[in-house]
């Protein structure tokens, strides 16, 4: 079955998803409709790809199958409040912070079908992380719908309700960590006279060939460090400058900042 897919927000986020989807053809222009209060992105995207324009939310959800709330979180219940029975019978997925099921099924008309998902950043360059909850409402038919325009945009990670808060801080967090762990690298090359922008080229390159030979090999990330470490050599006694400063200890109460949140 074909759904007609309503975006309420077009942000970073939501375009990227949208761009993703219409590329890899998971996503048909023509159905799906937007709508976004400052539309300066949306008006690009309509002019460009030949989606729909709603006038409303109301609108927005009348006439989709499939509502996408791409909207911040502190925006959720006012959308809701303006769309109201308008949702009654559709799908919703959302992809605001901390909404998730439950939280969603309270303030949602009761006959609504409910999905959460958890994007980070990355998916704007169409390698990101989606933690679907595995709660969740939709027919068989709108969750493969949803998880095939996810992942033309990253992997799906299926992620039980009790594990979303620490999955979302390492997944939706951790990027904002990787890219402070590659300005660190970078400023450490320019320090011994490396130009920056090749230091930052050098840097982000490193970091994704290594996430990319945990990805593939499937070897334990401590034995590939351990191949690097010499007896001896100056890879291990960087390893030691990182321990001694506590960079392991620092990168894990990061992630238990974030999920405490």
């Amino acid at each position: 079955m074909a759904y007609k897919l309503g975006f309420a927000g077009m942000g970073n986020m939501a375009s990227a998803i949208l761009l993703g989807g219409l590329s890899a053809g998971s996503l048909d222009g023509s159905a799906v409709l937007a709508y976004d209060p400052y539309p300066v992105k949306l008006d690009a995207i309509v002019a460009d790809y030949g989606i729909t324009k709603a006038a409303s939310l109301a609108e927005l959800a009348d006439r989709s199958d499939i509502v996408l709330f791409a909207v911040k979180p502190n925006m959720i219940e006012s959308v809701v409040a303006e769309m109201g029975e308008h949702l009654a019978g559709k799908a919703v997925v959302s992809i605001a912070l901390g909404w998730r099921y439950a939280e969603l099924a309270k303030i949602l008309p009761a006959s609504t079908r409910i999905q959460a998902v958890m994007p980070n950043t990355p998916m704007m360059v169409g390698t990101g992380v989606c933690l679907m909850e595995t709660t969740q409402s939709l027919t068989e038919g709108e969750h493969d719908f949803i998880q095939a325009m996810f992942a033309s945009v990253g992997i799906v990670h299926p992620t039980p309700t009790y594990q979303m808060q620490a999955g979302g801080a390492l997944s939706g967090c951790g990027p904002a960590f990787v890219f402070q762990f590659i300005e660190a690298l970078a400023d450490g090359a320019v320090y011994h006279g490396v130009p920056r922008a090749d230091a930052y080229k050098l840097a982000a390159q490193t970091v994704m060939g290594s996430a990319k030979m945990v990805l593939e090999t499937g070897t334990h990330p401590a034995q590939l460090k351990d191949n690097v470490c010499s007896p001896g050599g100056s890879t291990i006694r960087g390893v030691a400058a990182l321990e001694e400063k506590g960079f392991r200890a620092a990168v894990i109460e990061a992630i238990h900042q974030s999920a405490s949140k």
